[in-house]
């Protein structure tokens, strides 16, 4: 966006590139433990040993494969430097039932593509809460150098906590979306439609 400094709409236009990380907006690390069987009144001490031997043991490692798919609104405020995804919102099918995903984020317009950051959430039957850092594997890019344009969005989501079948879960997500701008004038707001899709591989202790 840089050699679109001659036109306030087309600088701010590199700022669509960072509204697309607010859908990105989804990552979770969650701690689950197992506790083993106590033993009887009377049980020796040999024999406490070994139920805390046993007890360890049977703690189980899952890996979970994990497929989201959805689609819903990005709701967006504009800067002079940069964009704010102020709300993502959007419903879907994801695996355990996680259907429904929210987040917000944001970041500096630099060039046509920008890494951004912002924070996440697939809820449902079961959830996901993520936390996206901002780094060149995660990037926003404008298909044009004004707007209205297309934006697509790809990076990864760290996986911060769990809920139901998820209890537990570590591990990353991979996701990749898109939406369209209509304006990148500084202060103003806009909402438009954007796809995603999530998958990746989670490790859940049982």
């Amino acid at each position: 966006m840089r050699n679109l400094s001659r036109s306030p709409r087309i600088e701010n236009k590199g700022s669509a590139t960072r509204k697309a990380m607010a859908i990105g907006a989804v990552g979770l690390i969650g701690t689950f433990m197992a506790v083993g069987p106590v033993g009887a009144a009377g049980t020796s001490v040999h024999s406490t040993s070994s139920h805390a031997s046993l007890s360890s043991h049977a703690a189980k490692v899952v890996k979970v494969a994990f497929k989201g798919t959805y689609s819903g609104t990005i709701a967006l405020l504009w800067s002079s430097t940069g964009v704010e995804a102020t709300s993502v919102t959007g419903h879907g099918a994801g695996t355990y039932g996680a259907n429904a995903m929210s987040g917000t984020g944001g970041g500096s317009a630099a060039s046509t593509c920008d890494p951004f950051s912002g924070t996440g959430a697939l809820t449902g039957a079961s959830g996901l809460k993520m936390k996206i850092v901002s780094s060149p594997k995660t990037q926003a890019c404008a298909a044009g150098s004004a707007a209205p344009t297309s934006v697509s969005v790809t990076g990864v989501a760290t996986v911060v906590s769990g809920t139901g079948k998820f209890k537990g879960a570590t591990g990353t997500l991979n996701f990749k979306g898109s939406f369209s701008i209509q304006s990148t004038t500084a202060g103003s707001k806009e909402s438009d439609s954007f796809s995603a899709t999530l998958t990746g591989v989670l490790t859940i202790k049982k």
